[in-house]
């Protein structure tokens, strides 16, 4: 491309490598001025790994052993319902930052039209990721139900993404069991909360479970998101993650067939102390996608060393231009 491509906009996926929820605040907005359209609690604490502390959600009994579960009941011998699940907790957690958010407001340290983000995984993600695949049927559609129960309080704290993970699933065909799965989630947020999808290849120690060849994949559950869940809620952006080594167009070249309609595109292409190469998968990605994109990190931060934070926000702030809130 001729002209240089310059991002509009920053996300902040989710977790926060800080303490509280005022101090994720305070430094985004001071860091990012302009920048951010919401911004999240930062996950922090015991939500700073991702799904972790769902752990405790489940009956132990159907429990991965490698997650301290024991043998597992003979199937049909114990009977599960909605009171063998505990809450989920994701509704508390985002009233409670959701009051900090209204008082930086008050104060005028939050600016007028910044939105309060908050981050939920998909059942699925959640399920795949502690219960024996024996149980998962059984067990998804009661976690899902108290998933359901935590999203009605949350979205008075104008919730903000629905998180679609990548696992390997107990059902087949795939694609039309997560798309349905997205559906049930999607019918239950309000007209007036803004929408956006997070789509992960998972990682653990910020190398993925499966690395993406391109953007491939990416585009098509994209486009099957605005041609599905999009009819449902209006979706206000995607995300898509980046891995650090790929500076090159072929990465990107898939996008030239992504059609978000009135939704932003958000590229994680932000690595820690990586700015000449967040600058080169920027131009990269300009190649094929026409229209202007945000930048973003590949998955929350929550993970990284809180040293790493300074640099991750800075690279942010210099490689975007402001861009106005609707």
């Amino acid at each position: 491309m001729d002209a240089k491509v310059q991002p509009s906009e920053v996300l902040l996926v989710g977790s926060v490598p800080l303490n509280s929820a005022e101090e994720v605040i305070i430094t985004a907005l001071d860091v990012l001025p302009g920048r951010l359209h919401r911004v999240p609690d930062g996950e922090t604490g015991d939500r700073s790994n991702f799904i972790a502390w769902q752990h405790g959600t489940f009956p132990i009994a159907v429990v991965q052993q490698r997650w301290g579960g024991g043998p597992l009941p003979e199937m049909g011998s114990i009977k599960y319902s909605l009171s063998d699940i505990k809450p989920t907790g994701y509704d508390d957690r985002a009233i409670a930052s959701y009051a900090t958010f209204c008082k930086l407001r008050a104060a005028g340290t939050i600016p007028p039209g910044v939105r309060f983000q908050v981050s939920i995984p998909a059942p699925l993600s959640v399920v795949r990721g502690f219960v024996e695949t024996e149980y998962c049927p059984i067990i998804e559609p009661l976690y899902e139900e108290r998933l359901l129960q935590a999203l009605r309080p949350s979205l008075e704290a104008e919730r903000g993404r629905v998180d679609d993970p990548y696992w390997k699933a107990y059902f087949s065909p795939v694609k039309p069991g997560v798309f349905e799965r997205l559906t049930r989630l999607v019918k239950a947020v309000d007209a007036d909360v803004t929408l956006g999808y997070h789509l992960c290849y998972g990682d653990l120690g910020h190398v993925h479970f499966v690395q993406p060849l391109d953007t491939e994949l990416l585009v098509d559950m994209a486009n099957s998101i605005m041609r599905i869940l999009d009819l449902i809620h209006p979706t206000s952006y995607i995300h898509m993650p980046v891995p650090k080594d790929r500076t090159d167009e072929a990465y990107f070249k898939p996008l030239e067939n992504l059609n978000l309609g009135d939704a932003k595109l958000f590229l994680g292409l932000v690595h820690p102390n990586d700015k000449e190469g967040t600058e080169k998968r920027i131009q990269a990605a300009g190649t094929a996608y026409s229209k202007e994109f945000g930048v973003a990190t590949e998955c929350g931060m929550g993970r990284f060393p809180q040293e790493e934070l300074g640099s991750i926000l800075d690279i942010c702030a210099s490689v975007t231009k402001p861009s106005p809130r609707k």
